[in-house]
């Protein structure tokens, strides 16, 4: 589901076609960047409800990442997990508008977000180890299994990317065909859903990258 919203014309002739996901996740990103702004302006000490729901929320993450991580410092991690989980839900909240569809209900970008989780991680744990302290991992507890650890790190960021896009496109096909049979009651009560299943999928790829990074930065043999 990649249509093509745009054509620029090139000099040479042709057109430099500008995919419809392009624009939509772009627009999201600027829209959900401005709020963070407004919001960050309107910090109090005294907080109000919306303010201590999202300290709450966190500290709640830079609990968990402590804890899965064995390190005091989980507040590292905070801001590229807060980052997907945001950018999960705004997607899943865009694909209820009309004309519009979830980037996430695009294989593109779901490979774009399990890539960063995949290098995101390696990162930290070369961080916390070292090169040679971080690769020695991939060698236990024999050398023989270093194939069979690399491609299970390739497979599961295969398996972030096509879980995440697999639910969206799924919840998208079904509402398209629900407006054609029942347009009115029966696809206001499958968006409800879809925004249900949003913020299922964005916890259980948040929840999957935290244990990803967890695993990279524990101490060594933990992986």
């Amino acid at each position: 589901m990649m249509g093509v919203l745009v054509g620029l014309p090139l000099p040479g002739g042709g057109e430099f076609q500008i995919p419809q996901t392009v624009l939509e996740t772009t627009g999201m990103v600027g829209v959900v960047g401005l709020l963070g702004i407004l919001a960050g302006r309107r910090v109090r000490e005294r907080p109000s409800e919306w303010q201590a729901a999202l300290e709450w929320g966190y500290r709640y993450l830079e609990n968990l990442l402590s804890e899965v991580t064995e390190k005091e410092a989980g507040y590292r991690y905070v801001p590229l997990v807060a980052t997907l989980a945001v950018f999960i839900l705004s997607a899943a909240l865009m694909g209820t508008l009309p004309l519009l569809e979830a980037p996430t209900a695009n294989l593109n970008t779901t490979v774009a977000l399990a890539l960063i989780v995949f290098f995101a991680a390696h990162y930290y744990g070369i961080q916390e180890h070292g090169w040679g302290g971080y690769l020695r991992q991939f060698a236990e507890p024999t050398w023989l299994l270093v194939p069979i650890n690399v491609l299970g790190h390739i497979t599961r960021t295969i398996s972030l990317a096509i879980r995440l896009f697999a639910n969206m496109l799924s919840h998208q096909v079904i509402i398209a065909v629900l407006l054609l049979i029942a347009p009115l009651v029966i696809p206001v009560l499958f968006e409800l859903f879809g925004l249900f299943i949003g913020a299922l999928q964005a916890y259980i790829f948040t929840l999957l990258t935290i244990v990803y990074i967890g695993g990279a930065v524990r101490a060594q043999g933990a992986m």
